[in-house]
């Protein structure tokens, strides 16, 4: 009977309107979450067969729900460095715990870039997902793979610290007194070392040690002739080197010699090359080898004394912040003034992102209808920029979402006109029989 048909269509009409109603109660209350996507809700007849030309058979509606994932929202400027946002098709490839990913974990895809570190040293966005990235080997090299999620695991700082770099060139820029007088006595390499002659000159300077310890090295000048000098390098304490308590610590010894306009001429001996610094077995450190520059040094009629003294190598450092650069490599900032590249932050992309299923936190899970995914490199493959210091905003706007929920309302109650109708119809049926 055609009626009852119109009562199950009216039916089928709140039905749809209130899942409708539905869809869009969760845009309006998600409008400030960062990465959400909207859903839309998309009415599509329902056709019955028609047993007689005479008759009517209603179908009603049935209501699809849609996603618009692949509509970005807006780029919001963050004051926290581990704010991410991307701009372009990418997505962020998370888990919900800190499992590698080929060994059990849960895979994962989200927009919401809201990204802290955590007690345990993991960064955890907003919504407790942990995102995942390509470790940087100590040479700068990483493994990748568009497909495998073998080379990708859990980004985590905890203990990471700047690794200390060994001293290996100094430069010495100084002033030696021509107008010394020379030394006549007797001379043995090693004596301003020990002691046993005293330097016309002597100053020191810092290195460190392949443990990132400061340690003293010393240098004594010799005029021994006419724009000649005899030069010595030694550890202080002497006890800093194996052997050096019996040779004051002797390094390397040499000789100097100047040109008439107060340069240098010629350095010569283990000074004038790079030598070795055997550390002692109390230090801990290694031994290391030393270039010690002596052709900035000169020789004029003025009184001793150094300009500079430039050494390279640098004490350990500790973590002071993270910035993201170039291809999404997230790098470490240290105390001690350097930087070391620790994981690369890769992009998924799909064929259709909009055929992702949602899941827990803002994040998305793959179907058959989305593809597989495809993992790359920020700026590569159109997976799009990664952006620090940003948040991506939902892609919900108001105005629409205001303007489907009245019109959502007036399709409900046009709706339940439909049932009220049919029911009157019915009534003056039943009345017949009276």
């Amino acid at each position: 009977m055609s009626i009852y048909t119109a009562l199950r269509a009216g039916v089928s009409g709140l039905t749809a309107n209130s899942s409708a109603l539905a869809v869009i109660s969760d845009n309006i209350a998600n409008v400030n979450t960062v990465g959400y996507k909207r859903s839309g809700v998309d009415f599509s007849a329902l056709v019955n067969a028609q047993n007689s030309n005479t008759t009517y058979n209603a179908g009603g509606v049935l209501p699809l729900t849609r996603q618009q994932i692949s509509l970005q929202g807006s780029l919001e400027q963050s004051r926290s460095t581990t704010d991410l946002a991307i701009s372009g098709d990418g997505f962020f490839i998370v888990s919900p715990n800190s499992s590698q990913l080929s060994n059990g974990g849960s895979v994962l895809f989200t927009r919401a870039g809201s990204f802290t570190i955590d007690a345990d040293g993991y960064m955890v966005n907003a919504q407790g997902l942990f995102l995942q990235g390509w470790p940087v080997n100590s040479d700068g090299s990483v493994v990748s793979s568009p497909t495998s999620l073998s080379a990708i695991e859990p980004i985590n700082i905890a203990g990471v610290g700047g690794l200390a770099e060994a001293s290996a060139e100094v430069e010495v820029n100084a002033n030696l007194n021509s107008d010394q007088t020379t030394y006549t006595g007797a001379y043995t390499a090693g004596d301003l070392a020990s002691g046993t002659v005293t330097a016309h000159f002597e100053s020191s300077f810092e290195v460190y040690d392949t443990l990132g310890a400061p340690r003293t090295i010393a240098f004594g000048f010799l005029k021994t002739g006419p724009n000649t000098w005899q030069v010595e390098s030694y550890s202080r304490p002497d006890s800093n080197i194996t052997g050096g308590a019996g040779t004051g610590g002797l390094l390397a010894t040499g000789t100097v010699s100047f040109n008439t306009d107060g340069t240098v001429n010629t350095v010569t001996g283990s000074i004038g090359s790079t030598f070795n610094i055997p550390w002692a077995a109390s230090t801990g450190a290694a031994a290391q080898p030393l270039n010690l520059d002596l052709t900035g040094v000169t020789q004029n009629a003025n009184s001793f004394g150094i300009t500079s003294v430039n050494v390279d190598g640098v004490p350990p450092g500790d973590l002071v912040g993270l910035t993201l650069e170039g291809d999404g490599f997230l790098t470490a900032q240290f105390s001690n003034g350097r930087a070391r590249a620790l994981y690369q932050i890769p992009l998924a992309t799909f064929l259709n992102p909009n055929g992702l299923s949602p899941d827990q936190g803002g994040a998305f899970r793959t179907t058959l209808e989305s593809g597989l995914y495809n993992i790359n490199s920020a700026n590569a493959g159109g997976a799009g920029r990664v952006v620090s210091g940003a948040l991506e905003a939902s892609n919900v706007d108001l105005a629409s979402e205001f303007t489907n929920l009245i019109t959502t309302q007036r399709a409900y109650s046009a709706a339940s006109r439909i049932i009220t109708t049919a029911d009157q119809m019915l009534e003056e049926l039943l009345m017949v029989k009276r």
